[in-house]
């Protein structure tokens, strides 16, 4: 039995099944979680090859154990067998922390904008000031508003400027949830899987792309129009809707 200890999820890895047969090499049988018959006229190989190196491509599957038993026989009949066992994990999600976005001011300087995938803040004068679609990019936008105090919103949904008339082509519909998953919960999600079972245990059908009266200690949902999805902790909001306002939050992505 020959251990190859974890692999992520999704991933694929490769075996070489190595094989020294004194009378010939003929055929490896494999079960358990791959299932294949491979044999000396498949690899082109001429009676009597002794040795011969074999390579599978796995792809992990499912979390859990996994074991691929493998049966090499010779020319004669005889056999040898062996096993590769591996234990397939979630991957680590991906943090992105400290992100700061600021209120939204009159001359389009603050950084009220972010894209989660490019992990980068942006101002309206940023987006509009060039001929690179970055709109498209973005997937959200901080606001302090009057009644909606510290909030958070989707470029289609955003209340504070006017995005169409600014020449935004793209305004992206991200989904946005305030839940009731703790900070101390929050923490102790770690993995891709963690947050993929918290976000499955919440029903999403009434969200839209504005959550408001954002407090630290917050955990929201998000989903891109791309479906990439995770939580947002915020972390500090500090000011109103003056130059001094701002959010801090870390992002969890299930990617």
């Amino acid at each position: 039995m020959i251990n190859g200890g974890e692999v992520n999820l999704s991933d694929t890895f490769s075996i070489i099944v190595s094989i020294s047969a004194e009378v010939g090499f003929n055929t490896l049988n494999v079960s358990g979680n791959v299932t294949s018959t491979v044999n000396r006229n498949d690899l082109n190989l001429a009676s009597g090859t002794k040795e011969v190196d074999i390579t599978f491509n796995i792809n992990s599957g499912s979390l859990g154990e996994g074991n691929i038993d493998f049966q090499a026989v010779d020319e004669e009949g005889n056999t040898a067998t062996t096993s590769f066992s591996f234990v397939v994990v979630s991957p680590k999600a991906k943090i992105q922390t400290a992100v700061i976005l600021y209120a939204p001011l009159g001359d389009l300087s603050s950084e009220t904008f972010y894209s989660i995938l490019n992990n980068e803040t942006y101002s309206r004068n940023e987006v509009e000031s060039t001929a690179d679609p970055i709109s498209a990019s973005i997937d959200f936008g901080y606001y302090y508003g009057a009644s909606d105090n510290a909030s958070l919103a989707s470029p289609a949904e955003y209340p504070i400027y006017n995005l169409t008339d600014a020449g935004w082509v793209t305004r992206n519909a991200t989904i946005l949830y305030t839940t009731a998953i703790t900070s101390a919960e929050y923490l102790e999600m770690i993995t891709v899987s963690d947050l993929e079972v918290a976000i499955s245990d919440i029903d999403l059908s009434n969200a839209n792309g504005t959550v408001t009266n954002l407090s630290e200690g917050d955990i929201l949902i998000f989903k891109t129009v791309e479906d990439i999805q995770g939580l947002i902790n915020v972390s500090a909001i500090s000011g109103t809707d003056g130059s001094d306002g701002k959010i801090e939050i870390e992002i969890k992505l299930a990617l």
